[in-house]
């Protein structure tokens, strides 16, 4: 199935569209794809391609990102934005994969709504070694940070955001640019301004379903440290862990057979 046969629309929430877009069939189990911040649900494409013959895909916008609605809103309203594309679209319980941002919304969904996930993979989610609730001056030096990143990608052509993504990531495959480049596009400025980095240990100790924890190299740029990795083995009986070697935090896009390995061997 080629991507202009993908099905998409909308799940509207307490007023506000949650975009989506779907492949591979609603007779097949259902895997709901999480993306991480400044992307968007189409950039999961490689790897939907790749399992689209054997599961129903859902891969989402989430707020402030791609065709989603605007609005302020925390990582808990994501978590719950998931359960309700969930319960909209498909019948519970599902598979969910995230990646960063997207990791630590579907380890809430897990944590939050128990009944509607069997089996949860997390790339690489951003959970610090020493975790606690980020306090109010680091989380605005972040946004900060973010404005700045947004007004230069507003001045710049789809070109020049091309040519940079390609320099910061000479080993992505092509076809992870045309929706990295359309994303960086597309991310609403309100996406950082009710968010803050949270102590992971909380949803972590509430999950109850088989949970693969997908983690790189720390030098490479991955953000999942070995202790914490251990930790959460250690910590909840649900966990288990694959190292994808040569990868930093874009697992996927890094080390992509490797990764393609390890997901599609966790779900089948």
């Amino acid at each position: 199935m080629t991507m202009n046969q993908w099905n998409e629309g909308d799940v509207v929430v307490g007023g506000l569209p949650l975009h989506f877009y779907r492949t591979g069939g609603t007779d097949k189990p259902t895997l709901l794809l999480a993306h991480g911040f400044s992307d968007n649900g189409l950039c999961w494409s490689r790897v939907a391609r790749e399992m689209e013959a054997k599961f129903d895909l859902i891969m989402v916008d989430a707020r402030n990102h791609g065709q989603s609605g605007r609005g302020i809103c925390s990582s808990d309203d994501l978590a719950d934005d998931l359960a309700a594309v969930i319960s909209g679209l498909t019948t519970a319980p599902t598979f969910a994969l995230g990646h960063s941002m997207g990791a630590g919304t579907v380890a809430g969904l897990a944590a939050r709504h128990p009944a509607l996930v069997s089996k949860i993979a997390l790339e690489d989610p951003p959970w610090a070694e020493n975790p606690g609730i980020e306090n109010d001056a680091t989380a605005e030096k972040r946004r900060e940070g973010f404005r700045k990143f947004l007004a230069s990608v507003s001045d710049m052509s789809d070109e020049a955001i091309l040519a940079m993504g390609k320099k910061q990531h000479p080993d992505w495959s092509d076809d992870e640019f045309p929706a990295w480049v359309q994303s960086n596009r597309q991310v609403g400025s309100d996406a950082l301004a009710g968010m803050k980095y949270r102590d992971w240990r909380d949803n972590a100790a509430k999950i109850q379903c088989d949970t693969l924890v997908i983690y790189g190299d720390e030098d490479l740029g991955g953000m999942l440290k070995e202790p914490v990795v251990e930790r959460l083995i250690q910590g909840n009986d649900c966990f288990s862990a694959q190292h994808i070697p040569g990868a930093g935090h874009n697992i996927r896009r890094e080390q992509f057979e490797l990764y393609m390995k390890a997901v599609q061997g966790f779900f089948s």
